[in-house]
């Protein structure tokens, strides 16, 4: 275990074509590339990782990342997971995932 009491992210997650997260404008601050997961996929181990015995991760998704799939990496890299919050904002579902040992 890492020595990382809380993390909070709020990635880029929205999916878009993988160039624009490489741009400099303001569409880098929510480009998150293929199914919005490339800078998420990133993330996940090195936060696993990071995290103390009692540390928590929360993480901002939305529907189009497939959560499952990102609570199914976590928890296959030691961590629990537990829907905090889930709140529709116009077009988008999105979830705060809080992610322990």
């Amino acid at each position: 275990a890492g020595a990382v009491d809380v993390i909070i992210f709020n990635p880029p997650y929205v999916p878009s074509p993988p160039e624009e997260m490489n741009q400099m404008g303001i569409e880098a601050s929510w480009a998150g590339g293929v199914d919005g997961r490339e800078v998420i996929d990133e993330f996940v181990p090195q936060a696993a990782q990071a995290l103390s015995a009692t540390g928590s991760l929360y993480l901002l998704l939305e529907d189009l990342n497939k959560p499952a799939e990102v609570i199914d990496k976590l928890t296959d890299l030691g961590l629990q997971s537990e829907v905090v919050l889930t709140r529709k904002a116009r077009n988008e579902k999105l979830h705060i995932i809080r992610f322990f040992r």
